[in-house]
């Protein structure tokens, strides 16, 4: 009787911790404001892990893309800047190792940076920005998930199964 009650203990104690041990490294996009569900991106564990930001700058109307990726110690690293005009807000030219150049149609690029965040945070553009996050070639809209104006935080994150399932996930 007793190692029946000592089984079910262990079984249930193996349960709990597969539910709620984080062990998948995900891209987590959270409201920092208002109530809603966390976006979630698993990310694969061997390959390259990289993903864009692509939106409608504010002043100028023309597309900016951020293109990140994240490293072992669960930072995001901007590696890539695409945009259309250097008025106010864009950088006018690349810093240390940096590579400035324009594309074959016209756009200014910065490559080689290797800027590290811990975190990113994002305003929700109310009017023209349509945040756009874009990971294998898919796009998704992020009003699709967050209020406009909303206050999201972008970052790497381990989630368990349960928050996995509390999550809205975007699986590329």
């Amino acid at each position: 009787m007793k190692w029946r009650i000592a089984a079910a203990a262990v079984s249930v104690c193996a349960l709990l911790l597969l539910i709620f041990v984080p062990f998948k490294t995900c891209i987590v996009l959270e409201s920092l404001k208002q109530e809603s569900k966390d976006v979630l991106v698993p990310m694969p564990s061997s390959e390259e892990r990289e993903f864009s930001i692509l939106y409608t700058h504010s002043i100028h109307l023309s597309d900016v893309m951020e293109t990140y990726k994240t490293d072992d110690e669960s930072n995001i690293v901007q590696i890539t800047l695409v945009y259309e005009d250097t008025a106010i807000g864009m950088p006018g030219g690349a810093e240390g190792e940096e590579v400035f150049e324009r594309t074959e149609d016209g756009k200014y690029k910065i490559s080689n940076m290797n800027r590290s965040f811990p975190h990113i945070d994002i305003s929700i553009g109310q009017v023209a920005a349509n945040h756009r996050f874009i990971y294998n070639e898919k796009v998704y809209r992020l009003a699709d998930y967050f209020e406009k104006g909303a206050l999201i935080r972008m970052s790497v994150q381990e989630q368990s199964f349960f928050q996995l399932w509390k999550g809205v996930i975007l699986d590329g």
